[in-house]
């Protein structure tokens, strides 16, 4: 059996493999227009403000609605019934 050396590539081309990845995964996404809704429905002609609320939490505080001001918030509803 007889085992040949292969040369390491230089640092120079891992710099360069380097630097080129980041650059592609860099790159700027596009804007993306909003999606049309379905027919028979129309988006609402202006924002609408989230009605005040508080909702007791499962680790007994209670969560409120001026709490997520100028936050992205998903509220999911479920029930056990």
């Amino acid at each position: 059996m007889h085992l040949t050396f292969r040369p390491f590539p230089s640092p120079l081309l891992w710099i360069l493999a380097l630097g080129a990845t980041l650059l592609t995964a860099a790159a700027p996404a596009r804007a993306v227009s909003p999606p049309e809704p379905p027919k028979g429905l129309s988006a609402p002609p202006q924002a609408t403000p989230m009605p005040v609320f508080e909702l007791p939490v499962v680790n007994g505080t209670k969560a409120r609605s001026t709490d997520l001001r100028d936050k992205v918030t998903v509220i999911r509803f479920w029930a056990t019934w």
